[in-house]
């Protein structure tokens, strides 16, 4: 079993809601080039959400539409709110009253959920169609208001909430809400029109039985059907399938290629820790976990599939997460692809940048915000094709106490442009990015993928690894054309991060865990350590994981992929951005 990508993809576990609150997320969504809506079903009210960024104009479109219009025809109000990282307060909002004057009302809530007007008003009420039960609004991006929410790329989660006569707090007993995630501010990204050619094929779980335990992986291994084996194709794109009513169990799940000798021999399916699944498979071709959308490739590229040399075999692996041990579910969830005989001028691929998983990579507790980074150095992306590498998709992922996200992009050692970048990261909904302006990596060049995290109310280190009380910082690049690099990961050198612990009073053998020498420093620890934790995460030798498509190292380089060198990298003036002294934000 590729254990590594399966626990890569956290547990998401949803907030404690107060009451008349509905946690699922399953409302529909959809996404077009510069639109997306979610449909909201509230109590008593449901009404589907749009909206889409004006660019020219720099501000957010957007349209409400009831379902059924007589549920406005009580004294009902509507809230629209935004706020960062799963918290209710601080959300600013623009709030409909369904009163005597019908006004639109630019908002916040207090540390105690009070709704508060505004000093300055920053909702403009487009249009109002009572009739049909239509209501367009408006807000700009920025507005320079501390109690305003700055639209800026990445999460942003929305407080969707409605009741009855005046709002005064979300304590109010006839408030009903749902916290929704997904991404206020969205470039337009062009996608290629449709191939009359393609064809489509779904690898699905057949009639899974999902046990009343949490965790449980699910294995469905396909046989492609002999036009697929006999013709190269190229995938074009990948959309997900979640059985309807489990969209709360359905975790996340993985596309394999069965492509090594040594992997699964015939179809499949049962519990992948059946004893009759006596092999997996190795090689990852596509992810999907909550949050995540249908997957385009651009006209560029396609992903292989089919034709002679390659192994007919895929696989689907489904983690359910079944918290509430529920009984007699059955699941058919999967993937349905999308493919071609007519292909694209590139092969298509994934590479995993971030920390090695590692307890090595460790945040002390009571920090707001302590930083990590990873790299994948020049040594590795020399593994590169000669003309380099395009990104056209990514996806950044941490666990619980991650903030913010992102990926630099260094050439010569001078930061030119960063990959992605998420200020407002949430683990709750995690999605694949398609970039307006893809990336053109060279051999040669440095990629750093920094994490920071939030680790405040903790008591306790929070461990690098793979349960969802750990943590991780990892990016999953979309890329063409396809190279020999599967992984380029790091983490502190071992016999560096041992001196360390010695220096700090902590026996550096071998036979105590690592995790577990950070323990024995947690209740002496203070800021100068902290600030020398930093210092050597910054600044000490790494060890490498540069893998190739059967998970082993390169072989030939000069250390062993140990005791590197961090890359010497200098940030470059290479995008204008707002200064959160001179235009405050609530999200600041």
């Amino acid at each position: 079993m590729n254990l590594q990508f399966i626990f890569s993809l956290a547990i998401i576990a949803f907030p404690a809601f107060a009451k008349h609150v509905d946690g699922h997320q399953h409302h529909n969504e959809s996404q077009s080039n510069d639109q997306t809506s979610l449909l909201v079903e509230l109590p008593n009210l449901k009404y589907n959400l749009t909206w889409h960024s004006d660019f020219e104009n720099q501000e957010v479109i957007f349209t409400v539409i009831i379902l059924k219009p007589k549920e406005l025809e009580v004294s009902r109000w509507l809230m629209f709110g935004f706020s960062d990282h799963g918290k209710v307060e601080g959300s600013d909002f623009c709030l409909f009253n369904n009163n005597g004057d019908r006004n639109f009302i630019d908002g916040y809530l207090n540390d105690k959920l009070e709704a508060k007007i505004d000093v300055h008003q920053d909702c403009f009420l487009e249009d109002l169609d009572w009739k049909n039960g239509t209501i367009i609004f408006r807000r700009k991006f920025t507005t320079c208001d501390i109690r305003d929410y700055a639209v800026e790329p990445g999460t942003t989660q929305f407080l969707l909430a409605t009741g009855l006569n005046k709002f005064k707090s979300m304590n109010d007993k006839d408030v009903s809400y749902h916290l929704r995630y997904n991404m206020l501010l969205q470039y337009p990204v062009k996608f290629p029109a449709n191939d009359p050619d393609a064809k489509t094929m779904t690898i699905l779980a057949k009639d899974a039985p999902v046990p009343p335990q949490r965790t449980t992986y699910w294995c469905a291994i396909v046989k492609l059907d002999e036009n697929l084996q006999n013709r190269k194709h190229h995938v074009i794109k990948i959309e997900p399938f979640i059985t309807k009513g489990l969209e709360q169990i359905v975790h996340h799940m993985v596309l394999f290629h069965c492509a090594a000798e040594g992997d699964a021999q015939d179809v499949f399916n049962g519990n992948c820790l059946s004893s009759d699944m006596y092999h997996m498979c190795s090689k990852t071709l596509a992810a999907w976990s909550m949050g995540a959308s249908t997957v385009f490739y651009p006209k560029e590229a396609g992903l292989p599939f089919g034709g002679p040399g390659f192994r007919p075999l895929v696989m689907v692996e489904i983690h359910y997460n079944n918290p509430q041990l529920k009984k007699g579910l059955r699941d058919h969830s999967g993937f349905t692809l999308t493919y071609t005989p007519n292909l694209r001028p590139n092969d298509a691929g994934i590479i995993e940048l971030g920390h090695i998983y590692s307890d090595a990579n460790s945040i002390p507790p009571g920090q707001k915000a302590f930083p990590l980074t990873s790299y994948c150095i020049a040594d590795c992306t020399q593994k590169l094709p000669e003309e380099g590498i395009t990104i056209f998709g990514t996806q950044l992922h941490a666990h619980e106490t991650g903030r913010k996200l992102w990926t630099s992009h260094f050439r010569n050692g001078v930061k030119i442009g960063e990959v992605n970048r998420d200020n407002h990261y949430t683990h709750h909904w995690q999605h694949i990015m398609a970039l307006q302006k893809p990336v053109k990596v060279l051999p040669g060049d440095v990629l750093t993928t920094t994490c920071v995290y939030d680790t405040a109310d903790k008591k306790e280190f929070v461990f690098g690894g793979y349960e969802i009380n750990n943590e991780m910082c990892l990016n999953y690049i979309y890329y063409y054309p396809v190279s020999e690099i599967e992984v380029c990961k790091s983490a502190v050198d071992n016999s560096t991060l041992r001196a360390w612990f010695e220096k700090h009073g902590v026996d550096g053998g071998n036979e105590t865990f690592i995790h577990q020498k950070y323990q024995q420093l947690e209740s002496k620890w203070n800021q100068s350590m902290t600030d020398d934790l930093i210092e050597l995460y910054t600044s000490s030798k790494i060890n490498m994981a540069c893998l190739n498509h059967t998970g082993q190292l390169f072989e030939g380089h000069k250390t062993g992929w140990e005791k590197i060198d961090v890359p010497q990298t200098f940030a470059g003036i290479f995008e204008k951005h707002r200064d959160s002294h001179e235009c405050p934000a609530i999200n600041d």
